[in-house]
């Protein structure tokens, strides 16, 4: 089961998987957690003074930096070293970069390497019993290509979410537009020139929450089911991991009782069959 979450940077997306895959965890249900981790945003802080200005030290910083640059491309390496066995998440890639071109040879790049393992990562895990929880998905990557490309009309961004693999469970992440400008305004306060380069600016990113208004709407369309959430603290965040997790549960519980009519049928009819042929 792969559930996947999308809505504008800052909105809180890896904090919440991490709070569901926590309680799914508490009530016995084997989850894994898949994220797009940003490394400066778990520095230690040393001081209050320091934290308030955004300084870390150098080695600290240097250290964040390799790791978002190493890490995409150690697996961008494990895809290359199997070119047939991952053709698919390469066209994947292709496929939507066509639909949604970025403006720019380093987003074409950027979003080229992500969405191939992304998909590599998603299609690995799509035929796992258990549950598998990524802070961000397609929906996430389509919005981002959405941006990147400018104009994009409704009908095209419709086009790349039906070509982009299902997940079993939608969440979307809410949030007030001042708490988003604030949480958006200390990521980066912390974060390297380089690693800024990795991001939208402010006003890219705060235009992402008008995209996925679109998405969500088009998601609709589609007779996707989505859930919302928040966690905007402790409060909202508690109550919201409630709800999301009475309903990956009903809908387990639901999966379980269609894989058990489904195998009775077979036995079943599979010994019909003998009978005819005894």
């Amino acid at each position: 089961m792969i559930i996947e979450l999308f809505g504008p940077p800052g909105v809180g997306k890896t904090t919440f998987a991490r709070a569901l895959t926590t309680r799914l965890r508490e009530r016995g249900h084997f989850s894994e957690l898949r994220l797009s981790d940003r490394p400066t945003e778990h520095l230690p802080v040393l001081d209050p003074d320091v934290a308030a200005a955004g300084q870390y030290p150098a080695r600290q910083y240097q250290n964040a930096v390799i790791d978002r640059l190493s890490r995409p491309l150690s697996e961008m390496l494990t895809i290359a070293r199997h070119p047939f066995d991952n053709s698919r998440d390469l066209r994947t890639a292709v496929h939507l970069l066509r639909l949604l071109p970025p403006q720019s040879i380093f987003g074409s790049i950027k979003n080229a390497q992500y969405i191939s393992r992304l998909s590599h990562s998603w299609y690995e895990k799509s035929h796992a019993e258990h549950i598998v929880l990524f802070d961000q998905g397609f929906v996430q990557a389509v919005c981002s290509l959405a941006l990147w490309a400018g104009a994009a009309s409704d009908a095209t961004i419709a086009n790349a979410l039906d070509c982009a693999p299902l997940s079993d469970l939608l969440i979307r992440l809410e949030a007030p537009l001042e708490l988003l400008r604030a949480r958006l305004y200390d990521r980066r306060r912390v974060q390297s020139t380089i690693e800024q380069l990795f991001e939208f600016d402010l006003k890219r990113s705060l235009e992402s929450i008008s995209m996925i208004d679109r998405l969500h709407a088009l998601l609709l369309q589609r007779g996707r089911s989505v859930l919302t959430a928040s966690s905007l603290d402790r409060r909202s965040l508690s109550e919201s991991v409630d709800g999301i997790e009475k309903e990956v549960i009903r809908r387990l519980q639901n999966r379980t009782q269609r894989c058990s009519v489904t195998t009775t049928a077979q036995a079943a009819v599979s010994h019909q069959r003998r009978d005819q042929h005894g």
